[in-house]
């Protein structure tokens, strides 16, 4: 779904629209110009943190930088760096976590500042509490933008304003994470299963 809004190809039937107006009439640069996104798969350079966070936009001030790292909860671990912002990763950012890596290709997605995001998996190798961190800070930064979270993680979309479950292609359900469960369907069975526990909707809503 998310290469049909990047228009990666198009649809066999059906249109995609952005604020009513059909992608088919939009080039392919205008559409990705307005899209920013963080894949699972992050790719790094070994260059300074900076430059990995500002890679193809020369134009942004430090400022700007800090502020995207701020976001995406990577300023803490950055500053503690032996040259902070200025020190240079190793191949394929070698020197940093998993996790590390992640936050610093979220911090590059956000810098775009562009009016939709396209988040893949953004949480997968965070720890809860950086997570939950990362999830508010999105959340505010995202008021006026729209967000796209591709995740198999409950902790990480059950907040989302709008739910798209998918099953085979498909898309299943579509609602918020109460109104999903309340439907007691394929959804309710996925938070079972992340939950671990049959008493799927009194343990979700708590």
């Amino acid at each position: 779904l998310m290469s049909l809004l990047l228009r990666l190809y198009n649809p066999d039937s059906g249109s995609v629209f952005v604020n009513e107006q059909a992608l088919s009439q939009m080039s392919t640069q205008a559409v990705r110009a307005n899209v920013a996104i963080a894949l699972q798969q992050n790719v790094l350079f070994a260059m300074s943190v900076a430059e990995n966070i500002r890679y193809g936009m020369a134009d942004v001030s430090d400022a700007q930088v800090v502020a995207a790292a701020k976001v995406a909860c990577a300023d803490e671990f950055i500053q503690a760096m032996p040259q902070g912002y200025t020190t240079e990763l190793g191949e394929r950012g070698g020197k940093l976590s998993t996790g590390q890596r992640q936050r610093i290709s979220i911090a590059r997605a956000i810098l775009r500042d562009t009016p939709i995001l396209i988040l893949d998996e953004p949480t997968a190798s965070l720890d809860a509490q950086t997570e939950r961190q990362v999830m508010e800070n999105l959340a505010t930064w995202g008021q006026s933008r729209v967000i796209f979270i591709i995740t198999h993680r409950l902790s990480t979309v059950r907040n989302a304003d709008q739910i798209a479950f998918l099953e085979d292609g498909v898309v299943k359900e579509l609602g918020t994470h109460a109104e999903l469960l309340a439907q007691d369907s394929a959804y309710a069975g996925f938070v079972a299963a992340e939950l671990g526990d049959s008493q799927t909707a009194a343990q979700a809503h708590e």
